[in-house]
């Protein structure tokens, strides 16, 4: 019971039900006191204690439906049982194959479905099912169970040509029967993955698409992804404020402290710190909002955007064929609207670089100065209108630093009409940034420029 209930309590964190150790003993006390017998007591019982907000609810009640459901859907036709001498069938087993295989058949033939649903529970649990951490484990534990239930048994038994002693209709039945086996073992231990590894369903095909390109991510897992893109950057701005708290602290000034202390005999009572004093500057970020771009512009945002108190002079602008400012539409609105907002408003049309880098030194360039970060995000393709190179390298040498962050690989930034070997020069580091991890390293090397 104890440790059912552990694995259970394991699964709910898997499922991201964030179960305290205190609120696990309260759980564990509600269970003995309402019991087993009662399934639907059992379940709004714990998830009172165990589930806080609605969708800890959700995939409290999923998980449990999952972890304690022990009967498996009927794939076996009644007619297969009513064709079949179960006698004369049992007894030509009992001189052929072991007790295990006799006793799985048995409990087909007596539609004992939960007594073999606890049978391949019990063989799962002696397999140590609940250490599985893998999608090629799977078949592993499938085999093991399998060997425990006597299916290699029954495997070698059907394909023998001594099995032909068996009418026809108990070989056509255990032929059936070996498919059933099979695909009742698929379906459990498929269940206990998803308990213990990926409760949710999404965590496997996530993880891949996280290490997919931005830009052929589905839409379906959007709200995924940023809820990542919001853990990812909580994480960095807490790194890099206990950085800051120590940097802020300086370096021991030898001369000022060796002074102060000259009354003390050389013993360093009085400490002097040396700081050295930085003019914050802004930070100007011009995203391509284009079809091409849209995805990897929509998450590099969100990231910046969680960190601005690491960067609070951070102004935001997005362009295609015309190029406008957006720091106002996503500091006044939920991120995810004013980002939404800002790909509909300023990405239609063919991307201009030209124009769009006019607009930004109309509405800029007296602005940029010596303490001033340039981020451009863009593949740089220029739909074979002029670039204006000229334009941007006045933008670069007005700024301290520009970064140029290409969603392209390096090998297509010479190809059709990427402009990228032309606006490199100007570029202290042009970077290729297609993955949410490119995103996350840019931030953190930007956040320890800033500090």
């Amino acid at each position: 019971m104890e440790l059912t209930f552990a694995r259970f309590v394991t699964a709910l964190r898997n499922a991201e039900v964030r179960a305290s150790p205190a609120e696990t003993l309260t759980a564990f006390e509600i269970v003995e006191r309402v019991g087993v017998a009662d399934k639907t007591l059992l379940k709004d019982s714990l998830a009172l204690a165990l589930a806080k907000s609605k969708d800890e609810k959700a995939r409290f009640e999923e998980t449990f439906e999952r972890f304690f459901a022990l009967a498996f859907r009927e794939h076996a036709k009644r007619s297969f049982v009513r064709r079949v001498d179960r006698d004369a069938m049992l007894a030509q087993l009992r001189a052929d194959v072991s007790a295990d295989l006799v006793q799985s058949v048995t409990n087909v033939l007596d539609d004992g479905r939960d007594q073999l649903a606890l049978r391949i529970h019990r063989a799962a649990a002696e397999a140590n099912i609940h250490q599985i951490r893998s999608l090629r484990e799977k078949s592993l534990y499938g085999r093991r169970i399998g060997t425990a239930l006597g299916l290699d048994e029954l495997d070698a038994y059907v394909e023998a040509p001594g099995s032909g002693n068996a009418d026809t209709n108990s070989r056509e039945f255990l032929r059936y029967l070996r498919h059933y086996f099979r695909q009742q073992i698929g379906d459990y231990v498929d269940t206990q993955y998803m308990l213990h590894l990926d409760a949710s369903g999404k965590r496997a095909i996530l993880t891949a698409a996280l290490k997919s390109n931005l830009d052929q991510l589905p839409v379906a897992y959007h709200d995924d992804v940023r809820r990542v893109v919001e853990r990812l950057a909580e994480k960095l701005a807490k790194d890099h404020r206990r950085r800051r708290r120590r940097a802020r602290r300086g370096v021991l000034d030898i001369k000022k402290t060796l002074r102060r202390n000259v009354a003390y005999d050389g013993a360093l009572f009085d400490l002097r710190w040396r700081q050295e004093k930085r003019e914050p500057g802004a930070v100007f970020v011009l995203c391509d909002v284009s079809s091409s771009v849209a995805r990897v512009a929509r998450f590099l945002l969100l990231f910046l955007y969680e960190l601005t108190d690491l960067l609070p002079n951070i102004r935001a602008f997005a362009f295609s064929s015309r190029l406008g400012e957006v720091t106002d539409v996503m500091r006044g609105r939920p991120t995810e609207v004013a980002i939404e907002e800002a790909l509909f408003t300023w990405g239609k049309g063919n991307t201009d670089y030209a124009r769009s880098f006019a607009d930004f030194r109309d509405l800029c360039g007296s602005e940029i100065d010596q303490h001033s970060t340039l981020i451009v995000l863009g593949d740089a393709r220029s739909n074979y209108y002029d670039p204006r190179v000229d334009l941007f390298e006045e933008l670069t040498r007005r700024a301290k630093q520009t970064f140029w962050l290409n969603p392209e690989t390096r090998d297509q930034w010479q190809e059709g009409d990427s402009e990228m070997r032309r606006y490199a020069p100007y570029c202290l580091r042009v970077e290729t940034c297609n993955k949410l991890r490119d995103i996350e390293r840019f931030a953190d090397g930007l956040l320890a420029m800033a500090r």
